[in-house]
């Protein structure tokens, strides 16, 4: 009896801890430059943030340009009249008239989940062929080896999938798009924060965009 509460007690501790250590992960799934380009930092840029909930809309575009230096000409999309059910063209003119020369839009491509399942993992001795298994057929001693063996079970996942482009304006010809993945994020919050630094970083190692220092 004491052998199988200690055995549910570290099997809740691995438990525990599995989830503890469980954090979400941003990588970068694929990546494209225009090879044409000039490779110029954009002088005043506009952030576009596409996503069904307006007020995460705000706080995502506000999160960007709070990233970029201080005195950089970057402004969120939300705070100009720049709707998406304007005429491009229309769209194209006010953007050219507020001098922008660069436009950065992020836009959710997809939520999706899945299921991973995990088998039961067991430490095997040498001697586990040779004897019957269980408490009282051995000491503390032998038998405090196996306590650590887990039950199965089912991790369930979430992926974010997110595109970026970059556009130079006023043409609007895009020359840097990327799309990235977030696994089992805790919030939309964290998915903006983890794509600050990933993206923002790699458009500031190309030069594309200006790196917070």
């Amino acid at each position: 009896m004491q052998a199988r509460s200690l055995l549910r007690l570290f099997t809740g501790l691995i438990a525990t801890l599995l989830l503890l250590t469980g954090c979400s992960n941003s990588t970068l799934k694929s990546v494209w430059r225009d090879d044409q380009d000039n490779g110029i930092t954009p002088r005043k840029l506009v952030v576009f943030v596409a996503v069904k909930d307006e007020n995460l809309r705000r706080m995502a575009e506000n999160r960007i340009v709070q990233s970029l230096p201080a005195g950089y000409g970057a402004t969120a999309a939300h705070t100009l009249e720049v709707a998406p059910q304007l005429e491009s063209a229309t769209v194209r003119a006010r953007l050219t008239a507020g001098g922008y020369d660069a436009a950065l839009l992020a836009r959710l491509v997809s939520v999706d989940k899945s299921q991973t399942v995990v088998p039961p993992q067991t430490q095997f001795g040498p001697d586990l062929m040779f004897r019957r298994f269980g408490p009282r057929y051995s000491s503390f001693y032998t038998f405090y080896p196996y306590v650590y063996t887990t039950p199965g079970y089912t991790v369930d996942n979430t992926t974010v999938v997110v595109e970026t482009l970059l556009y130079r304006l006023p043409e609007g010809r895009p020359v840097w798009t990327a799309v990235s993945e977030t696994l089992n994020p805790r919030s939309s919050a964290q998915v903006i924060e983890e794509l600050i630094k990933l993206v923002g970083g790699k458009l500031g190692d190309e030069g594309l965009l200006p790196i917070r220092r």
